[in-house]
């Protein structure tokens, strides 16, 4: 019969270098899943892609508002010289003979030709309006399509890091599911309970002579135990645990 199975721990390392071991992996990934979420958030949306489509939408109301105006003006000065024409065909048509409504007809003729000039003005108004409308609607189009092209190029950039960074955290996963496996129950405990209190850094290497995670100049006799890597040693400030190299 075999015997049960028990955990192969790595043996050629010390506790504190398998919790070092495992702290790269996992500060590896982290940065990568980080990436991810930021490509993630801008393959789903773009603040530049929104203000050139609400770019657009307000030219295109004014270009709606300026077509209307140029349309009002142009039916107005249509229907002024109609009144024009008619006015005309009675003050010259010869159906009226009485002086007081020639003279009537011919003041109100004058009256319509002055309002008509009036009406002419605002339709030239409107018509440069509605040129300059439709060339901020023709402005504002070409930025939509430039921004979109421009996104669309680095969108696919983007998609291909993406690809490249879901394989490089596939594979960072699997090592790290060694090392976790070679790393002693209780230590692998301690050190996931430190990464969630502590920001993800749960092992703090040691640099001239002091705590690199909270700058906390470590004493000559505790160095020397973290050096010797028999027992796992804490920073008396932030909690971590202390790796020497």
């Amino acid at each position: 019969m075999r015997p049960p199975a028990t955990p192969l721990y790595n043996l050629s390392m010390s506790r504190v270098s398998s919790l070092h071991r495992l702290q790269q992996f996992d500060l590896k990934i982290d940065r990568a899943t980080a990436r991810l979420e930021e490509i993630r958030a801008i393959l789903e949306g773009s603040e530049a892609l929104a203000r050139s489509r609400q770019k657009l939408a307000e030219a295109e109301n004014h270009l709606r508002a300026a077509r209307s105006a140029h349309k009002d003006a142009e039916l107005a000065v249509e229907g002024q010289r109609t009144k024009i024409e008619q006015t005309e065909q009675k003050l010259y048509g010869g159906t009226v003979k009485n002086p007081k409504e020639l003279q009537d007809l011919q003041q109100e003729a004058e009256a319509l030709m002055r309002y008509l000039s009036t009406l002419e003005d605002r339709l030239l108004e409107a018509m440069v309006k509605l040129e300059e409308a439709e060339e901020e609607e023709r402005a504002a189009r070409d930025e939509l399509e430039r921004t979109e092209q421009e996104l669309a190029r680095e969108h696919n950039a983007l998609k291909a890091e993406q690809q490249e960074l879901e394989a490089e955290v596939a594979r960072l996963s699997e090592e790290r599911a060694v090392a976790a496996a070679s790393t002693q129950s209780d230590d692998l405990q301690t050190y996931e309970e430190l990464r969630r209190r502590l920001g993800g850094l749960a092992v703090a290497m040691v640099e001239s002579g002091s705590c690199s995670a909270c700058g906390l100049t470590i004493s000559a006799s505790l160095l020397q135990v973290i050096r010797r890597a028999d027992d796992l040693s804490r920073c008396t400030q932030c909690g971590r645990i202390l790796y020497a190299g």
